[in-house]
């Protein structure tokens, strides 16, 4: 009984820890990796016009309508499925309120392995044992590469499992537990108010060394000199805008949840978009002048051939290996790494604890259990299949990038033409510090569901053709012969692609099931005020 009380006496102890819960779940690896390699191969500074103008156009209207809608579906409960009765009913209910459920804990799922790689390269730094002995830089990246390859499994099926690096994903499944397990104001919101600090001091200091690197300005051209000619490109903005739905982890369903323990006069507008604010900043300033100048300094046009993974793992160690004092600072910049992905796996687990919690009226303890053990069988075709990463780049693409583009129009569509933009401001200024601003009104109404709409579409058009392939045996078999490659091996990674597709479907209908028979379980519940 006192359990069940504390659950529902949960919640946000200020206003500030709230806003870096949420900063804290949207800063993570996409923001120190995955932006530097979407900058580096898409223009350098012309990347920044269309990531600007996704910002504006999709981050910050997709941010408020969050925030809004959650605060507005609290009455409901602190989950998806509830929070989404405010606006929904029946089969459109069940089948959003499924994805707003599956979508954080199933990411969850492949990045807490990512995060173990972050929290292995940081001890390795620190203890001395990152130690590149190549002469020529040629030299240091095939070392870290097959550094990188060995410690994460990446070369052989399996292999993960007899590297160190499981040892590293039990620590952080622990780890993330335990802060899961003491709830919101005394897990997450206590341990954002110490990371988020400690992640911005680490950062300050490296991006310091790395400001007064001889000759870093011939780096720091390559990231903010426009190549304008990429602006042509459609990919470069599709690219763009995709990049602010990683970076803000809007469509994540993470803000709807964590504002949905607001009441009307806590304010929601200045409260997103500071978190907002925190995220781009750290984004641009850490991840922006960090990674790419420094990459660029030391392996110069080389860097933009590393994709997200390379240049994380494998371009910035050979470049830590270079510098002077490459070990500290390289155990330094890992440990900010690890920060930022740990804070965001915390925040990922969350709205599925809370949905076990309100659905089937399951305490904490044993909540935090079920999922323990849920995401853990759910981890380890991941980690074992983990070959050329096939496994996790499938679930990425398609919890990852799609389910987000289906829950981000989802919330945005409900906003605009279900709530109506003016009902919306109207309850978004109730409580807030500052008013809910015209242009983004604008916006909303006008813009960004069609934007949105067109960049999925868009995306879709580019990219979902070759995974589908990626999924057929024979096309992968025909593609590698071609390129010259191991046939087997091509077939192999088509068959876990499949594998894993099917079983996402799986896990789909059966988190459908708990959602419709939560929904029926508690059709009267309604939260006071």
């Amino acid at each position: 009984m006192k359990e069940r009380q504390a659950e529902h006496q949960d919640g946000w102890a200020s206003r500030v820890g709230l806003i870096l819960a949420v900063a804290s779940g949207a800063i993570g690896l996409g923001n120190f990796l995955r932006f530097p390699g979407q900058a580096a191969q898409n223009g350098g500074g012309a990347f920044m016009v269309p990531y600007i103008i996704s910002f504006l156009l999709l981050g910050i209207p997709v941010c408020l309508a969050e925030w809004t809608m959650g605060r507005m579906g609290g009455k409901h409960g602190h989950s998806t499925p509830f929070i989404f009765r405010e606006y929904l009913k029946g089969f459109p209910l069940k089948l959003s309120g499924t994805i707003g459920v599956m979508i954080p804990v199933m990411i969850y799922v492949y990045y807490v392995f990512i995060e173990s790689w972050c929290l292995a390269y940081a001890y390795y730094f620190l203890t001395g044992q990152m130690t590149l002995s190549a002469t020529t830089r040629d030299g240091m990246t095939k070392e870290a590469s097959s550094f990188f390859m060995t410690l994460t499994g990446a070369g052989e099926n399996g292999s993960s499992f007899q590297s160190p690096i499981i040892i590293f994903f039990l620590l952080c499944v622990l780890f993330n537990f335990l802060l899961v397990y003491r709830g919101l104001s005394k897990g997450l919101e206590a341990f954002a108010k110490i990371a988020m600090p400690l992640m911005g001091i680490c950062a300050t200091i490296i991006l310091v060394r790395v400001l007064t690197i001889p000759g870093i300005e011939a780096g720091l051209a390559v990231m903010w000199n426009p190549d304008w000619s990429k602006l042509t490109e459609p990919k470069v903005w599709i690219s763009a805008a995709g990049q602010i739905f990683f970076s803000l982890s809007t469509g994540f369903g993470i803000a709807l949840v964590f504002s949905s323990f607001l009441k009307k006069k806590d304010d929601v507008v200045l409260s997103s978009l500071s978190s907002a604010s925190i995220n781009e900043f750290a984004e641009v300033v850490f991840g922006g002048m960090i990674t790419i100048p420094v990459a660029f300094l030391f392996l110069g046009i080389q860097a933009t051939s590393f994709g997200t993974f390379g240049m994380g793992f494998i371009a910035l160690p050979s470049v830590f290996g270079m510098m002077p004092g490459g070990n500290f600072f390289g155990g330094l910049w890992f440990l900010v790494l690890f920060l930022a992905a740990i804070t965001s796996s915390v925040t990922m687990l969350q709205p599925g604890i809370l949905f076990l919690e309100e659905g089937y009226r399951i305490g904490r303890r044993k909540s935090s259990l079920l999922l323990f053990l849920f995401t853990f069988v759910l981890c380890l075709p991941i980690v074992y299949f983990n070959k050329d990463f096939a496994a996790l780049d499938i679930a990425d693409f398609y919890i990852g990038t799609i389910m987000i583009y289906i829950l981000a129009s989802i919330q945005i569509f409900i906003f605009v033409f279900k709530i109506g933009v003016n009902r919306g401001e109207k309850d978004a200024n109730e409580g807030s510090l500052i008013p809910f601003p015209k242009l983004i009104k604008f916006v909303l109404k006008y813009i960004t569901p069609w934007f949105l709409l067109f960049i999925f579409v868009s995306f879709c058009y580019i990219n979902l053709p070759e995974y589908l392939d990626k999924m057929n045996p024979e096309v992968m078999g025909q593609i590698a012969e071609n390129n010259g490659q191991n046939v087997e091996d091509a077939k192999t990674k088509a068959l876990i692609a499949r594998s894993v597709v099917i079983g996402l479907i799986l896990i789909y209908g059966f988190i459908y099931f708990l959602v419709s028979k939560a929904l029926e379980n508690r059709k009267d519940k309604v939260v006071s005020e």
